[in-house]
């Protein structure tokens, strides 16, 4: 009896030990990058690791970003509870991420889970803002204004000084044509009145001297 109630002890403990491990689940322990990180770059890679080996034939990682679109990934490898995913060189904006994974157990049940990273990678360099020359400065109508006066004032300028010029120019003629400023045509004219009068006193003193010679001829 004592060596059948020792035996039926032993079996009993047994099954309470495996009990936990038939009960266990695989459950992610750690990852690259770690669980709320913050990375400089995109990852080359995505690494999980669990609490017991999982085959990598029935393993799958996304990558969503916060507008829903998912990395295009690698093939998934197993190294015992380690998985290993590549990540190609495509550009992704900056933000949060989120990996979503799902493994087999080693009793078949297929267990899931999720972590997050934020990708803090800088903005791409901008090119330079082409410069626009500034525009001159619009004409108003008080601007306009002081350049009709100028054009106005410019304009009575000349004109002053054309009247200017022609009425000077015959006051140096009349200066050049007499003596004292008298016109020449004047002393012409007085010239010619002078000889007509000289002209008629000398036909009237030679009449009257014929006049006197004829009287005094009869009376001989």
């Amino acid at each position: 009896m004592t060596r059948l109630a020792l035996s039926a002890l032993l079996a009993a403990l047994a099954l309470l030990g495996a009990a936990p491990q038939a009960l266990a689940h695989t459950d992610l322990v750690s990852s690259d990058p770690a669980n709320g990180a913050s990375v400089p770059q995109r990852p080359t890679r995505l690494t999980l690791t669990f609490t017991e080996p999982v085959p990598a034939e029935s393993a799958t990682v996304t990558v969503t970003g916060a507008d829903g679109s998912a990395w295009p990934m690698g093939e998934i490898t197993a190294d015992g509870a380690t998985l290993t995913v590549p990540v190609p060189e495509n550009a992704a904006p900056a933000g949060p991420y989120t990996v979503s994974w799902m493994v087999e157990s080693l009793d078949g049940d297929f267990v899931d889970g999720t972590f997050a990273f934020t990708l803090t990678a800088p903005p791409a360099p901008q090119p330079p803002a082409a410069t626009t020359p500034a525009a001159p400065p619009a004409v108003t109508s008080e601007d306009a204004a002081p350049t009709s006066s100028s054009s106005a004032a410019t304009g009575s300028v000349a004109t002053i000084t054309a009247v200017a010029t022609g009425t000077s120019t015959p006051a140096a003629g009349s200066g050049s044509d007499g003596d004292g400023g008298v016109p020449l045509w004047v002393w012409i004219l007085v010239a010619a009145v002078l000889s007509v009068i000289g002209i008629a006193v000398g036909v009237g003193l030679n009449r009257r001297a014929r006049g006197g010679a004829a009287g005094e001829n009869p009376a001989e």
